[in-house]
């Protein structure tokens, strides 16, 4: 008799996660594109900026770039910070929740005003790949605090501690360093066809 296998291995918890929080994204991006439709009058968009409003900044480089890093790094930072606890595994989904809310205006706003297609087209290049980093930011940062958490309870050795906590820098130092190309390539790259597009 075969019997049934009940339990989940670790890849697919993994993969299970993975899809949660892309989920959490993308009800964050509902969410915002839904606060704007159903916008008072008066009310202030700055928030969008966050996100990365590519459309209405200055088409230079520097200030695509800025774009770019600016609110991702301030997202990816909540996130490392919440990692150290013990109560950080709700804030951190509440941090990526937050980054979909801002996604999702930044993305309405600037398809709004042209052609959304094409819009669409040039933004996605930039915000599928972060949104991917955020959600390894994200399930970073809920394993290390349960990592954080356990070990306030629990006698474990501080030199296990010591080199998750080391792994966990390194981590968020390479999601840093994968966040930074990104900016700089798809700033590039947006300068270039919009340059491209003034001179036509």
């Amino acid at each position: 008799m075969i019997r049934k296998r009940t339990t989940l291995t670790t890849s697919e918890r993994k993969q299970r996660l993975f899809l949660l929080l892309f989920g959490v994204i993308l009800l964050g991006a509902a969410g915002g594109v839904l606060f704007l439709l159903l916008k008072q009058q008066g009310t202030s968009f700055g928030w969008t900026r966050i996100a990365g409003t590519f459309f209405q900044a200055e088409q230079t480089v520097p200030a695509l770039c800025s774009q770019a890093v600016g609110g991702a790094v301030i997202f990816l930072l909540c996130l490392f910070f919440l990692g150290f606890s013990a109560i950080g595994q709700p804030g951190a989904m509440i941090t990526l929740l937050a980054y979909g809310f801002c996604m999702g205006g930044a993305l309405s706003i600037q398809c709004s005003a042209g052609n959304p297609v094409l819009r669409s087209i040039c933004l996605l290049p930039y915000f599928v790949p972060v949104s991917v980093l955020m959600v390894i930011a994200t399930r970073e940062s809920l394993r290390f605090s349960g990592l954080f958490t356990a070990f306030g309870f629990r006698d474990d050795p501080a030199d296990q501690m010591y080199h998750q906590f080391r792994m966990y820098c390194a981590r968020f130092t390479v999601l840093l360093v994968f966040l930074l190309l990104i900016a700089a390539l798809y700033s590039l790259a947006f300068y270039g066809i919009s340059t491209a597009g003034q001179t036509k």
